[in-house]
């Protein structure tokens, strides 16, 4: 004689496969979290000789034993060059990519410049705003007038006393912390490149002298056009003869 199940006995029935069901999902779940965790992957087959951006990049769970010696910082990838071919599914190791050769501070002068020291500088300029490339005259104040003392200097960077090496390019950090009192700080200088003729006026700056930066418009260097600073000729040259004497004076205009 066949029993028949009653309502309730067939709700009991399903609820207690579904229960069993989730157990299992949930104890699969449970395992994959110890045992993988969420790791940088390439997304598709790169070459070699590619350089890494976040669209080739994306976030899957990968077992334990395959983070090792990996990256998985994003930020470390990014801008880095392949050396060797990475499969779609592969993680990225640092003995995958190019190491970027560390060039000395000579590098970073431009061609018939050499590189200066600037270290009396105008008071009151918003260095933290600078950047390298820019390109400036020197003018100084002096107890027996104004002079230009160097024209067209490239800015190479700023030196401050917390200056340390950089750690990509190995060229020595002379970038200006971005804060309010950057140009406050004591001891704090500009490395400049200069002509090889404006090393020795740059020399003959004073401390009790006043200095003045006069920097250039990038948009009309773009355009291959200075505008000169030096001052409009306000006198002409007068010779006078007196017998068999002559001399040359100067006349204010």
């Amino acid at each position: 004689m066949k029993a028949k199940l009653t309502g309730s006995a067939t709700g009991a029935m399903i609820l207690f496969a579904a229960s069993g069901m989730l157990a299992s999902v949930l104890g699969l779940r449970q395992f994959d979290k110890l045992t993988t965790e969420p790791a940088w992957i390439v997304s598709s087959n790169l070459q070699s000789g590619q350089v890494i951006t976040s669209g080739l990049l994306k976030q899957v769970r990968i077992d334990l034993d395959n983070l090792v010696g990996t990256i998985q910082n994003p930020r470390r990838l990014m801008g880095q060059t392949l050396k060797v071919n990475k499969s779609a599914g592969s993680t990225i190791s640092p003995s995958d990519l190019k190491v970027k050769e560390k060039k000395s501070l000579s590098h970073a002068i431009p061609p018939g410049r050499v590189l200066y020291t600037l270290e009396h500088i105008q008071k009151g300029m918003p260095y933290e705003q600078l950047s390298d490339g820019d390109r400036f005259d020197v003018v100084v104040r002096a107890r027996n007038g104004v002079r230009t003392v160097a024209r067209d200097v490239q800015l190479i960077g700023i030196n401050h006393p917390a200056a340390r090496k950089a750690d990509n390019s190995g060229l020595k950090n002379m970038l200006m912390p971005k804060g309010k009192q950057a140009g406050n700080q004591p001891g704090l200088s500009l490395v400049v490149a200069v002509r090889p003729s404006d090393v020795y006026p740059l020399t003959s700056i004073r401390a009790s002298d006043a200095v003045a930066m006069i920097f250039h418009s990038a948009h009309d260097m773009a355009k291959g056009t200075q505008y000169s600073i030096d001052p409009k000729q306000r006198f002409r040259n007068v010779e006078m003869v007196a017998g068999v004497h002559r001399t040359r004076v100067q006349v204010i205009n």
